[in-house]
Order: C-alpha cells, then structure tokens, then sequence
C-alpha cells in the first residue's frame, strides 16, 4: 500500500491535522515501534501527522504521541549530526518502552501526570526552604 501527501488539501483545510499525513498504530502490538519523521511535526493543530489508533480509527492525543511516535526533524542537525536520526530512534524506544512498563503495571497516564506535577511541586517547595 502506498499513500502519498497532498498539499493542496491541507493547505486548503488551513494545514489541519484532520487532513494531514495519516500514521495508524497499533497500539497493542508491543513488539513493533512506529515512528515517523518529519520537519512539519510540529505541535498543534498544525501538525502534518494525524496519528490513528489502527483498531479503533481514534485520534491519539499529541502529547502521548510526539517523540515516541512521530518525531519533528530539524533538518540541519540531522545533516551535520551524524547519529541524529539514530538517537531520535532510541529516545522514542525509551519513551515506547515506558508507556508499555506503565500499561503493563496497569498505572493510568493521568496518575503518572499527576505524580510527575506533585514531584515538581514537591521540588519547588524544598528549593525555597
């Protein structure tokens, strides 16, 4: 199967996500990793990536899905950095491998976001004493 982008669409659409690049994940299947480079990865309703649960047709939310899923690529580092699309791999491994730790502890992603916010409060307090 082959799917190619177009522009004019999404430029017609004011470049939203609905009508972007389309990437389906299963978000099961933990012994594959999707990730999809891009230089207009960008955050927002912009993005040129619209990432799809394959199972459901669901939106995945951006925040669970950048750098673990699709990856913003800066053109000009990854020219002059040999290894830059190599470490862009393992970051979105390391981030893949955590969500399914998290998944697998049966952990929900509110309660590491709430746990992550109280440790940053947490923090600022004993910085200020």
């Amino acid at each position: 199967m082959a799917i190619a982008d177009d522009y004019p669409a999404w430029k017609a659409s004011e470049f939203s996500n609905a009508r972007s690049k389309p990437l389906f994940v299963d978000q099961a299947d933990y012994n594959t990793q999707h990730i999809f480079f891009d230089d207009n990865a960008d955050e927002g309703d912009e993005c040129i990536v619209d990432v799809r649960d394959i199972i459901t047709g669901e939106r995945i939310e951006q925040h669970k899905y950048m750098d673990m899923y699709v990856v913003k690529v800066h053109p000009h580092r990854a020219i002059l950095e040999p290894e830059y699309f190599i470490k862009k791999i393992e970051e979105c491994e390391l981030r893949r491998d955590e969500e399914i730790q998290r998944v697998e502890a049966g952990i929900e992603e509110d309660d590491v976001e709430r746990e992550g916010a109280a440790k940053k409060f947490s923090s600022l307090l004993s910085h200020k004493n």
